[in-house]
C-alpha cells in the first residue's frame, strides 16, 4: 500500500482545502482558453479538486492517480457535482496508457517532484508525448529554496526522503528539489516554457516553481 492509498483509504470527509481547486489552476483558465484547450489530463488528481473544477467549467478531464481510494472519491464527487465529463484511471506517471497527442492540456499539482530524477525525467517525457502540438503543461515543482531542502535521508543529488506532517499525520515521502536551471533543462523539448517562484502556506511556507510549458 502506498502512502497516499493509506491516507485516502481512511479519509471519510474531505477537508476544506481539498474541496477547492488550486488557485493557479483557476488563474490559468484564460491561458487554457487562449490555446484552445478542451481535453485535460490531471496527473496525480487525488480526490479530484482540480478535475471536478475543470469538469464543471465544461472541459473533458481524465484524472489519473496511483491511489484507487482517491480515484473512487474523485469519481463519486464528480458525479455528485454533475461533472460527467470527468473520468478516472489508476496508473503511474511514468507509464501513461494513452496514445501520443491525446490531450490539449496536462496539469500536475505537487506530484512530479515526489520521485527520483530518472522517474521524473520519464514522467515529463510521457507528458510531452500525450500532449497535442501547441498543448499546455501547467505544474509546480519543489524549489531548492524550500525549507525542507537537504533535510531527511539523501537518496541522490537533490532528492531526499523527508518526514512530512500532513493533516495531523506523519509519514516519509520522496522529494526532489529543483533549481531553475534544472527545470529549464527538464523542459528542453517544449518550444516555450516559463518558470516563476510561488509559495503556499502561512507557517513555514513551501516554496515551488510554477511551470507553464507549451509543446
Amino acid at each position: 500500500m502506498t502512502i497516499w492509498e493509506e491516507y485516502y483509504s481512511v479519509l471519510d470527509a474531505l477537508p476544506d482545502w481539498l474541496r477547492k481547486p488550486v488557485p493557479f489552476i483557476v488563474d490559468s483558465m484564460s491561458l487554457f482558453r487562449e490555446y484552445g484547450a478542451r481535453s485535460f489530463l490531471d496527473l496525480g488528481c487525488g480526490v479530484g479538486r482540480n478535475a471536478v473544477y475543470l469538469g464543471k467549467e465544461g472541459f473533458d478531464v481524465v484524472g489519473v492517480d496511483i491511489s484507487r481510494s482517491a480515484l473512487k472519491k474523485a469519481k463519486g464527487w464528480s458525479e455528485s457535482e454533475g461533472a460527467r465529463s470527468v473520468s478516472v484511471l489508476c496508473c503511474s506517471m511514468t507509464s501513461l496508457p494513452f496514445t501520443e497527442q491525446t490531450f490539449h492540456a496536462v496539469i500536475s499539482i505537487s506530484v512530479v517532484h515526489h520521485a527520483c530524477k530518472d522517474s521524473i525525467k520519464k514522467a515529463v517525457e510521457e507528458i510531452h508525448a500525450v500532449l497535442k502540438d501547441n498543448g499546455v503543461f501547467v505544474a509546480n515543482f519543489l524549489s531548492t529554496e524550500d525549507y525542507r531542502y537537504a533535510s531527511g535521508v539523501k537518496l541522490e543529488n537533490g532528492t531526499y526522503r523527508v518526514l512530512e506532517d500532513f493533516d495531523g499525520k506523519q509519514f516519509e515521502e520522496v522529494h526532489h528539489f529543483f533549481s531553475r536551471k534544472e527545470i529549464q533543462s527538464l523542459l528542453k523539448n517544449f518550444k516555450k516554457a516559463t518558470v516563476r517562484r510561488i509559495r503556499s502556506g502561512l507557517v513555514q511556507p513551501h516554496k515551488y516553481w510554477k511551470v507553464v510549458a507549451i509543446k
